[in-house]
């Protein structure tokens, strides 16, 4: 186990201007906040926007499916490298060159819909690429994180950040993105055009270097791209307790990945629950409202309930939210579910992520982060190309269903991992470095 040691000590952007340090940290996690909502709120549009555009290219279920199992592919491909380069080079500049990549591709997806001259594949190479620089910003947003906000503030900080980025990802940007499907598809892409761009303004309030301390200085010498890869999951596997609970958020995004992927045939008309694209939307919009109200009573139940009750509760919401279409066309039951199931997932990132951030070191933090997204998001493609080709052979329902039996397991694997003495003592460690620690940046 890789000891805290000088790590415990918050490390902050340097090259800060003057001024009392908790301000100014209070005001780079506002402009990480405010990025982070721009960006998820495009994020909603695009998402629910590139299935349309398939479901107006082809009526195949699979050929739908590629778009997502286009769109997170990448988590299986970059997660590693990802977490690599974030831990190297300036955090903030990733993010924001990510962020002006994604305006750019939207740009150019807009004009093959206007000229009607986008085929399928060009839709799956755009999603591809989209995918590509979410891995890379979502990956070292997280790693940010520590930088600006003190130990004692992580959970609540979290809390705001992943309520916000569920409210715009899965809360308006759903709804907002089917309306504007219904002016036209290349208007909800361009909308999200829009987005990314004002995210890239928005991230440039925030002041100082954000590269991690143990590349600060220079890189002569740096450890080669392989050697930091192993390192991260060598650290990863000597956490047990850590390690167990990515594995259960990796079959659980599968499972989730699978509903995503063939909800959009199950649900818009023709398919049973005969929806229009906007309520479409409304629908898709059911997981933001359960997940902001998950992230935001998430601190309030760890103090009360414990991360253990929390974690296992979550698990059951995601194995409802499977269950449910594949026992009921009633739009109504399949909305309260998905209200439930985004509920249990805004809990869940939560209480790992805020756990993660107190026991990890920062200099780590960036390739964590990409070992946690390779495990708990690489298995989305998975699930999405098992999910297409399910229902392309059986039927939508069978993927339903095969998704709620895996939940199950993961269920039971969670409610193990949580009772073990290896949780309690990570458990333990995050409790020991929960304290008030000022936010002193270092200034060269």
């Amino acid at each position: 186990m890789t000891p805290r040691g000088a790590a415990t000590s918050l490390a902050m952007p340097t090259n800060i201007q003057p001024g009392d340090p908790t301000t100014v940290g209070a005001r780079n996690f506002r402009a990480l906040w405010a990025g982070a909502a721009v960006t998820n709120l495009a994020d909603g549009v695009v998402k629910l926007a590139l299935p349309l555009v398939a479901v107006s290219m082809t009526d195949s279920p699979a050929l739908v499916a590629g778009v997502t199992l286009a769109n997170t592919l990448p988590w299986l491909l970059f997660s590693l490298p990802a977490g690599v380069l974030a831990d190297r080079v300036d955090r903030r500049h990733l993010i924001m060159t990510m962020a002006a990549v994604r305006a750019l591709a939207l740009a150019v997806l807009v004009g093959g819909v206007l000229a009607e001259l986008l085929p399928l594949a060009g839709l799956y190479a755009g999603a591809l690429l989209l995918g590509t620089a979410e891995v890379f910003a979502d990956t070292t947003r997280m790693s940010v994180v520590p930088m600006v906000v003190p130990r004692n503030r992580m959970e609540s900080a979290f809390a705001k950040l992943t309520a916000t980025e569920t409210a715009a990802n899965e809360f308006i940007g759903p709804p907002l993105g089917g309306l504007l499907a219904a002016a036209g598809l290349a208007v909800a892409l361009g909308a999200g055009a829009v987005g990314y761009a004002g995210a890239l303004l928005a991230l440039t309030i925030m002041t100082g270097h954000y590269r991690s301390g143990r590349h600060s200085s220079s890189t002569a010498g740096a450890p080669s791209l392989r050697a930091e890869i192993r390192e991260g999951v060598q650290y990863v596997w000597r956490e047990r307790a850590l390690r167990t609970l990515l594995l259960v958020a990796g079959a659980a995004s599968g499972c989730w990945a699978a509903w995503t992927a063939v909800i959009v045939v199950y649900a818009v008309a023709p398919g049973p629950l005969d929806l229009s694209h906007s309520e479409y939307g409304l629908l898709i919009g059911g997981l933001g409202v359960g997940g902001v109200v998950g992230a935001s009573v998430a601190p309030a139940l760890i103090r009360r309930l414990g991360r253990q009750v929390v974690l296992v509760t979550s698990m059951a919401c995601l194995a409802v939210l499977l269950a449910a279409p594949a026992v009921s066309s009633s739009a109504w039951l399949i909305a309260v579910t998905t209200v439930l199931g985004g509920a249990g997932s805004g809990a869940w990132n939560v209480t790992y992520s805020s756990l993660r951030a107190l026991v990890v070191p920062e200099e780590m933090m960036g390739r964590y982060s990409g070992v946690s997204r390779l495990t708990s998001w690489g298995s989305m493609p998975l699930g999405a190309l098992v999910a297409g080709l399910t229902a392309e052979l059986i039927g939508v329902r069978a993927v339903f269903w095969g998704g709620a039996g895996v939940c199950v397991l993961v269920l039971a694997a969670t409610l193990r991992t949580v009772t073990s003495p290896e949780f309690r003592r990570v458990e333990a460690r995050a409790t020991a470095f929960d304290e008030p620690v000022p936010a002193h940046p270092h200034r060269s």
